[in-house]
C-alpha cells in the first residue's frame, strides 16, 4: 500500500478527494420543498394541548407562578396537569371526631393562578386526604397518600363537594371546558395500594359517579396508567357498569431501567429506537379502535425523554429533537400530549438541588431556558396552515403569505452506558449534509428572512454549565451568561427579494441533533 502510494499524483488525489467529496454530499444531500399552495390541512396541535407541573401547592408560590406564565407566553400550552390537589399543601379535608370538614380555599387559590397564567386545568382526582386514608401509604417528598378511601361515601360526598365549589367559584359553563382524569398510575404498586386493579376501576366508578352527579357535561377519563396498561380492561369495566368515559389517558417516556452507573447506583439508559414512544402510543390507539369505544381521545398526560427526575438526559440538547420526533410520530393517534413538566421547582425527590441535576423541566429552577423548551417554542412559531412535505423530520407551514418551518435532524447516540454518566459529560454535534430549503409560489416582493438554532451550543445552557464543572451553585454574573446564551437571536436576519417566479431557495448549514426555526415574512403583513 505505500509504495502504491507513492505513485499516486498530487493531481490524482485531488480528484479522488473532490469525488469522494462529492459522492458524500450527493448521498447525504437534504432537499425539503415546499409550495405555498399546496396546503395538507390544518397544522397539528397536539403538542400544544397540555404540559405538566409537579404537586399543587408549588402553584402557590410565586416563582413557580411566574415560570408557568413565561411557560405559557412562549410556547401556548392550554392545559395543565399536577399531582396532589387533595395533600396537605390544600388541607382540602379533615376529620374531628369522625366528621368531615371541607376546605376548598387554597383548591380555589391554585386554579385561581392556573387561569391567571392563561392555563386551564386538566385536573388530576388525587391523592387521597390523609384522614380519608384507608392506610398510611405514601409517595414523594410531599407525601401524596397512595390508598383507597376508608370510607367509599365519604369519598363520594367529598367528591360531589369539590365539584360544586368549583362550579361555584369558577362557573359551570368554564368548569365544563375542563377535565377529571382519575388517580395517577394505579397499575404501580408506588400510587395505588397493592396496583389493585380492581379497587382502582371502584375508585373510578365512585369518582365520576360523583362528578357526573353535580353535572352531566363534565368530561372524565382515566386510566391513567404508566407504560400505556390497563386499556382493554379499562374500557370493557367501564362498558359492562355502564360508566362514562371521555378519554383516555395513560403514560410512557424513552428509557429503560434496570441499569447502574458508574458508582453502581440505579440508573436509566435512552432506548436506541426511532419508535420508542411513539409505538407505546400507535398500540394504545389500536387497543382503543379494537374496542366497543373505538375514536375515543387519546390524551398521554404524561411522556419525555426519562422516567426519572434525576435524569441528565433532561437537561441535555439531544432532548429537543427527541421531543419532535415523538411528536411527530404520533400527531395522528394522539389527541393530547403533555410533557412532563415545564418546570425543574418540582419536588418528588425533594427540592431541586443544583442548577441542572436531571430535572424533569423544560425551565431550570433559575428560570433559564433548556435546549428542549426551545422545540416548542419553534413549534408555537408555525402557521396555521401544514404544508404537504415529504421530509420525515420538518414541519413546513404558511399563515397568510408567510412561511415557518421547523427543521430538525435527530441521532440517537452511540450510547455504551446508562445515562448518568453518558449525559455529564460534554458531546459536541456532528456536521451533516446542510438542508437545501426551496419554496416556491410565494408572492413575489420583499421578505424578512429569520433562521433560528438549537443544538450543540446553541441556546444549549447545559453544555456552557458542563463546561465551568458543574457548580452546585450558578453566580448572579453566570445566570446572566446563560441567560444570554438562551436569548435565541437569529443566526440570520436578512432581507430576501422574491421574483416573478415565486421562488425562494436557500442552503442551511445542519448539524446532529440540531432543531431549526426558518421564518419568512412578507414585508408589509
Amino acid at each position: 500500500m505505500k509504495s502504491l502510494a507513492g505513485k499516486i499524483t498530487v493531481a490524482t488525489m485531488a480528484a479522488i478527494v473532490s469525488l469522494t467529496s462529492a459522492q458524500a454530499s450527493a448521498q447525504g444531500t437534504r432537499t425539503i420543498s415546499a409550495n405555498m399552495k399546496s396546503i395538507a390541512g390544518p397544522m397539528s396541535t397536539v403538542w400544544r394541548d397540555c404540559v405538566g407541573s409537579g404537586h399543587a401547592g408549588l402553584l402557590l408560590r410565586k416563582e413557580n407562578q411566574d415560570q408557568m406564565r413565561l411557560v405559557h407566553d412562549e410556547t401556548g400550552f392550554e392545559y395543565i396537569r399536577f399531582h396532589g390537589i387533595f395533600t396537605e399543601y390544600t388541607d382540602a379535608y379533615r376529620e374531628i371526631d369522625g366528621r368531615p370538614y371541607y376546605n376548598f380555599d387554597r383548591v380555589n387559590q391554585v386554579y385561581r393562578e392556573v387561569l391567571k397564567a392563561g392555563f386551564k386545568p386538566m385536573i388530576e382526582v388525587s391523592f387521597m386526604p390523609k384522614d380519608l386514608a384507608s392506610q398510611d401509604r405514601t409517595i414523594f417528598y410531599w407525601r401524596g397518600n397512595v390508598s383507597p378511601p376508608k370510607d367509599w361515601q365519604k369519598w363520594s360526598d367529598f367528591i360531589t363537594a369539590f365539584v360544586q365549589n368549583l362550579e361555584a367559584n369558577f362557573g359551570r359553563k368554564e368548569v365544563e371546558s375542563w377535565r377529571f382524569e382519575m388517580w395517577n398510575e394505579p397499575n404501580l404498586d408506588g400510587f395505588w395500594v397493592n396496583a389493585d386493579q380492581q379497587a382502582y376501576f371502584r375508585l373510578y366508578g365512585e369518582t365520576v359517579k360523583a362528578i357526573r352527579g353535580v353535572n352531566p357535561a363534565l368530561k372524565v377519563g382515566g386510566p391513567a396508567t404508566a407504560g400505556v396498561a390497563w386499556i382493554p380492561e379499562f374500557i370493557a369495566y367501564a362498558e359492562a357498569n355502564k360508566l362514562p368515559v371521555d378519554f383516555i389517558a395513560t403514560h410512557t417516556y424513552g428509557v429503560a431501567g434496570g441499569f447502574l452507573d458508574e458508582k453502581g447506583q440505579g440508573d436509566n439508559k435512552l432506548v436506541p429506537d426511532r419508535n420508542a414512544v411513539i409505538g407505546d402510543i400507535r398500540r394504545a390507539r389500536s387497543q382503543i379502535d379494537a374496542s366497543s369505544k373505538p375514536g375515543l381521545p387519546l390524551y398521554i398526560t404524561e411522556w419525555s425523554t426519562s422516567y426519572n427526575p434525576r435524569d441528565p438526559i433532561h437537561d441535555a440538547y439531544l432532548s429537543a429533537p427527541f421531543i419532535l420526533n415523538k411528536l411527530k410520530g404520533t400527531e395522528k393517534d394522539a389527541q393530547s400530549m403533555s410533557y412532563w413538566v415545564y418546570s425543574d421547582l418540582f419536588e418528588e425527590a425533594g427540592p431541586p438541588p443544583t442548577p441542572f441535576h436531571g430535572g424533569f423541566g423544560l425551565v431550570n429552577r433559575e428560570g433559564i431556558r433548556k435546549s428542549a423548551f426551545f422545540a416548542y417554542k419553534y413549534l408555537h412559531a408555525l402557521g396555521s396552515q401544514e404544508l404537504r412535505n415529504s421530509d420525515q423530520e420538518s414541519w413546513l407551514t404558511r399563515d397568510g403569505d408567510n412561511f415557518a418551518g421547523v427543521i430538525w435532524n435527530y441521532t440517537i447516540p452511540d450510547q455504551k452506558e446508562s445515562n448518568r454518566p453518558y449525559f455529564t459529560k460534554v458531546h459536541p454535534a456532528t456536521n451533516l449534509a446542510p438542508v437545501d430549503l426551496k419554496l416556491s409560489s410565494l408572492k413575489p416582493g420583499s421578505y424578512r428572512l429569520r433562521v433560528y438554532r438549537t443544538g450543540y451550543k446553541a441556546n444549549d445552557p447545559y453544555t456552557q454549565y458542563m463546561e465551568w464543572g458543574r457548580p452546585d451553585k450558578l453566580t448572579s454574573d453566570q445566570i446572566s451568561t446563560l441567560q444570554g446564551l438562551t436569548s435565541d437571536a437569529p443566526e440570520i436576519d436578512q432581507t430576501v427579494k422574491v421574483g416573478a417566479d415565486g421562488g425562494m431557495r436557500r442552503s442551511i448549514p445542519l448539524r446532529s441533533n440540531d432543531v431549526l426555526l426558518v421564518k419568512l415574512e412578507r414585508a408589509g403583513s
